[in-house]
């Protein structure tokens, strides 16, 4: 292996760290942000009762159910939705 083509390795390499860590920023940054307004919700006072308040979060894009709770949800979560089914008859 020359020299140069070594240079291209590692070089290919810290391009693909630095593409991962601008994700990770961005990322990072959304989650700070959606986590200061759930404090600020928290600190408002923004929920009327637990249950509603737990349904208002599902509605919003949230987890409620205990193994993702309060992380974002992307699609429908059968737990989530189980918690409020079962939540709902009592």
């Amino acid at each position: 292996m020359s020299l140069l083509s070594e240079f291209k390795q590692w070089q290919d390499k810290l391009l693909a760290l630095q593409k991962e860590g601008d994700e990770l920023f961005v990322r990072i940054e959304a989650l700070e942000r959606q986590n200061a307004e759930l404090r600020q919700r928290l600190t408002d006072g923004d929920f009327s009762g637990g249950f509603e308040a737990l349904t208002d979060l599902y509605e919003e894009g949230f987890h409620i159910c205990p193994g993702s709770f309060g992380q974002s949800r992307e699609e429908d979560c059968l737990f989530c939705l189980n918690f409020l089914l079962h939540k709902g008859k009592r």
